[in-house]
C-alpha cells in the first residue's frame, strides 16, 4: 500500500492553476480590445509592475488616485510616495487618522467639529483638488467587476473614479483581485448591487461616519433599485475597450488574490 499522503484541505495548487486558466482567457480578450494586462501574484508583483509602467513612460509626472479598499490593502499610496518622491502626487482623497478626508485637519471620532463656514471652505478646496487630480498623466484605481468577456464594470456615487475610465487622465491603472472576476455583465451587476454595495456603504458609516446605514440595501441586505440620495450606485461605466488612439491607456492588473470587496 502507497505511502502517499495527500493533503486534502490543501488547495493553493488548484486556485493557482484556476486563476492561470482565467487569466489566459482575460489577457486574450481585453487585449483585443486595446487594453493591456497583466497578471500578479502578490503585491511586490503589483509594485514592479506600477514601477514599470510609470518608468518606461517618461511623460508620466502627475500621479493621482482613487480611494478603495484593494489599493489600502496593497498600500500602494505609501508605495508611490516613497518610489516616486519627485512625482506631482495628488491625493484628494486621502485620509486623516480619524476617517475624514485630510483637508479637514484631524477631527474627533465621528461627526467632524468644524463650523459650517469653514467646512464649506475646505469642501470647496477639496472638490477642485478631485476635479484637479482628474488631469493627470496617470491615475490608480481599482475596479467593482471584470468580465470573463472583456469588460471592465464600476459604480460610483460622485463619478470621479469612473469617470477617469472614460476620459481625463493620460494612463489608468486598473488593479482588481481574482475576486472581481465575473462571467458577464449581468453577473458584474448582481454582484455590484448585492454585495459590494452594501458593504461599501458599511465601510463609509463606520469608518468615515456618513449616513449610509440607511440605504435599504444595508436594511433589507439586497439591491431595491434604490433613487436614495445617499446612494452611491447613481454612476455604471462599463468599459469594453479603447478606441486606437488609447491602446496604452488602461493597464489592467489582476491579482492572484482576494482584495477588496
Amino acid at each position: 500500500m502507497s505511502n502517499l499522503n495527500v493533503d486534502e484541505t490543501d488547495l493553493e495548487k488548484e486556485y493557482d492553476d484556476f486563476f492561470e486558466v482565467r487569466f489566459s482567457q482575460l489577457k486574450k480578450i481585453f487585449e483585443s480590445r486595446r487594453i493591456n494586462v497583466y497578471p500578479a501574484y502578490n503585491k511586490i508583483d503589483v509594485y514592479h509592475l506600477v514601477d514599470d509602467i510609470i518608468r518606461s513612460r517618461e511623460h508620466i509626472n502627475k500621479i493621482s488616485f482613487s480611494d478603495g479598499v484593494t489599493l489600502y490593502q496593497l498600500d500602494i499610496f505609501g508605495h508611490i510616495f516613497e518610489t516616486f518622491p519627485n512625482k506631482d502626487i495628488a491625493w484628494p482623497l486621502q485620509r486623516s487618522k480619524s476617517g475624514h478626508y485630510s483637508i479637514y485637519g484631524e477631527q474627533p471620532y465621528g461627526r467632524m467639529n468644524l463650523p459650517y463656514e469653514e467646512y464649506k471652505q475646505k469642501f470647496d478646496l477639496w472638490y477642485e483638488g478631485v476635479r484637479n487630480a482628474h488631469c493627470s498623466d496617470l491615475t490608480i484605481i481599482g475596479a467593482n467587476a471584470i468580465t470573463l468577456k472583456g469588460e471592465i464594470v464600476s459604480i460610483d456615487g460622485l463619478g470621479n473614479r469612473v469617470s477617469s475610465l472614460i476620459f481625463g487622465p493620460r494612463h489608468v491603472i486598473v488593479i482588481v483581485g481574482k475576486n472581481k472576476i465575473v462571467a458577464d455583465i449581468d453577473a458584474a451587476l448582481d454582484r455590484i448591487h448585492n454585495y459590494v454595495a452594501p458593504l461599501t456603504y458599511i465601510r463609509h458609516a463606520d469608518k468615515h461616519y456618513t449616513n449610509h446605514r440607511i440605504l435599504p440595501c444595508v436594511t433589507k441586505g439586497k439591491c431595491v433599485h434604490c433613487n436614495n440620495p445617499e446612494s452611491a450606485c447613481m454612476n455604471t461605466v462599463i468599459v469594453r475597450g479603447q478606441i486606437h488612439h488609447h491602446a496604452d491607456r488602461i493597464h489592467l492588473i489582476v491579482v492572484n488574490e482576494e482584495l477588496g470587496f
